[in-house]
């Protein structure tokens, strides 16, 4: 009865993460989980009212989807530092794909279709979760992760140039604000641009020599002060301003089957990148501070996600790079901050919109600036680079493709670029010709082992790859070169399958052709040590029958046995020296 008491729980913790750390908190976590909730609530409510600008719907839907958004992930979703919310990229691809569907159908219809792409990713996402495509997250390499990183923080950076510089931002592409930028230097208000260059290097000092202070709450509660007190709005400091509000309207968007399907593409592209950039995020904290990240279960916590935000009304959601990197800087630990900051954000929606009326963007983008610019990840390439420059070059393409081209294309190049490497190796893959070490047991790679010995007339070849179309002609290759590289007459050529734990049915008729090569030439070939899988393929080709049975050993030293007893019974002598017969294992 104990046991089937005790069972539900750790299911429960599975299914719903949240609980889990609810149920495994430490109140030494308090305060910084509730110092970083109030600094992460803060940067969320400017930034709602920025991307629901982008998408076009009203602004306090913003604030409504960081609010259901953070709390679904905090019950659902397997990290334990990742916020889920409005992003820029999310923003901007919802923009992108409603635009051609609404065709002028007014701010009701765009709302609605907001929604209802916003159900879609989530549906999506669970049918992610429930069918295990978590293994998509086997594909992110530590490469791409960096290089990632490293776009996703240049984004973040580029995205707060313009408010830096006390400048509209119009593109929301990395090289259109870089071009902006650029263009309208001269228009930069100096105001502006020494009040958040002050903000930036009062930031770094706290982390640097207060790191226990809440640095981006102070600057939120400083600067909205100063704002208020010296009226710096009047000198043309940009601020939040007056937000309207309004309570959120649950229910299903309205559906239809033509609106499904123009949204369908645009879900999948969401889908792929919400949950990309999110896993590639959640595994780095998750990394730093020492938890494991569950990559089917982050499917899940973005279904959530998503099916709560378009059932309230809202639109796609996703994780925030910029916030989760601001919790992670001020300690915090759990899902309580995403809790906490929902709960900050909905009683400021509903209550107390006047009192970041006054709050300068700079702040915001300052606070952003900094927490982006310690997510970059420069000394790992060059880690990278010392050791296998080929990854390093791998980040740095994902790195620009995430920039120049997009999340998700990025990634997707870097995951193609890799499967080619991949293949590269596969394609020719270490290999070794074998003997035998005095005093040592078994067969070893002569290359390794100086004063390995052969055995004359005798060639044990280990192929260290499972074979199939892109290196079966590397194989018949070596083979051939092998035998007409030996000192000695080849009599038999023993193939080692210790390695080869698959083949394919090019690899099966390339190792037909190898035999009746090795057939012509009066040489004998053997297979030793074929894994099962190996086997059935021998099997069902019909190489088994090809070989014979007495020619597959389950050993080497058995086929090297079979080798000499077959010499000494013909009495071969290669190059008419006799020779003692080396100890076999």
């Amino acid at each position: 009865m104990k046991h089937i008491a005790a069972t539900p729980m750790p299911l429960l913790g599975r299914v719903l993460p949240g609980v889990e750390q609810a149920r495994t908190y430490e109140r030494r976590w308090l305060r910084a989980d509730v110092l970083a909730a109030l600094t992460v609530g803060a940067m969320l409510i400017p930034q709602g009212l920025a991307y629901a600008q982008i998408v076009g719907v009203r602004p306090v839907a913003g604030l409504y989807a960081g609010v259901f958004a953070m709390l679904a992930y905090a019950l659902f979703g397997p990290s334990r530092h990742l916020l889920v919310g409005p992003e820029a990229g999310a923003a901007i691809l919802t923009a992108t794909a409603l635009g051609p569907v609404v065709a002028g159908g007014g701010p009701e219809r765009l709302a609605s279709l907001a929604a209802l792409l916003a159900v879609m990713v989530g549906a999506l996402s669970l049918l992610g979760g429930l069918f295990r495509a978590g293994a998509l997250a086997d594909f992110l390499s530590r490469p791409i992760l960096i290089g990632y990183v490293n776009g996703a923080a240049l984004i973040i950076i580029g995205s707060q140039l313009a408010r830096m510089l006390g400048l509209e931002r119009k593109s929301n592409e990395f090289a259109g604000q870089l071009h902006e930028v650029a263009a309208n230097v001269d228009r930069t208000h100096v105001p502006t641009l020494l009040l958040g260059l002050g903000i930036v290097a009062a930031l770094v000092a706290m982390r640097r020599f207060l790191p226990r202070w809440p640095a981006p709450l102070v600057m939120v509660a400083l600067t909205t002060l100063v704002a208020w007190r010296f009226q710096l709005e009047n000198g043309g400091v940009k601020v939040v301003g007056p937000i309207a509000t309004a309570a959120p309207a649950f229910g299903l968007p309205a559906i239809g089957f033509e609106d499904v399907r123009a949204l369908l593409p645009a879900a999948f592209s969401l889908t792929l990148v919400n949950y990309a950039s999110s896993v590639l995020a959640g595994r780095i904290y998750a990394d730093h501070f020492g938890y494991r990240l569950d990559t089917h279960q982050e499917f899940l916590g973005q279904a959530a996600a998503n099916l709560l935000t378009g059932l309230t009304q809202g639109f796609p959601v996703t994780g925030s790079d910029s916030r989760t990197a601001v919790n992670a800087s001020m300690h915090g630990r759990t899902q309580l901050v995403g809790v906490g900051a929902a709960v900050m954000v909905l009683v400021f929606t509903l209550f107390l919109t006047p009192l970041l009326s006054k709050l300068p963007l700079v702040t915001l983008g300052a606070i952003v600036i900094v927490a982006a610019v310690y997510l970059l990840e420069w000394r790992p390439v060059v880690a990278l680079w010392r050791v296998r420059p080929v990854e390093a070059v791998l980040a740095g393409v994902t790195t620009l493709g995430v920039l120049f081209l997009g999340i998700l294309q990025g990634i997707l190049i870097a995951v193609a670029l890799a499967l080619v490497d991949l293949i590269r190796r596969a394609a020719h893959p270490h290999d070794a010709v074998l003997g035998e070490r005095e005093g040592l047991p078994g067969w070893h790679d002569v290359e390794g082992h100086a004063d390995a010995e052969t055995v004359p007339g005798l060639v044990v070849y280990r192929f260290d790859a499972p074979l199939f179309f892109a290196n079966a002609r590397f194989l018949r290759e070596q083979v051939r070169r092998l035998v007409a590289d030996s000192r000695h007459p080849v009599r038999w050529f023993v193939l080692d399958a210790s390695s080869v734990f698959d083949l394919d049915v090019t690899a099966a008729e390339s190792l037909e052709k190898v035999w009746h090569e090795l057939t012509d030439q009066d040489i004998t070939f053997a297979v030793a040590q074929a894994r099962a899988p190996m086997r059935r393929m021998l099997r069902r080709s019909g190489l088994q029958d090809l070989l014979g049975q007495d020619l597959l050993f389950p050993t080497v030293g058995a086929a090297v046995r079979a080798y000499l007893a077959a010499r000494d019974d013909a009495r071969a002598v290669p190059d008419g020296e006799p020779l003692s017969s080396p100890q076999v294992h």
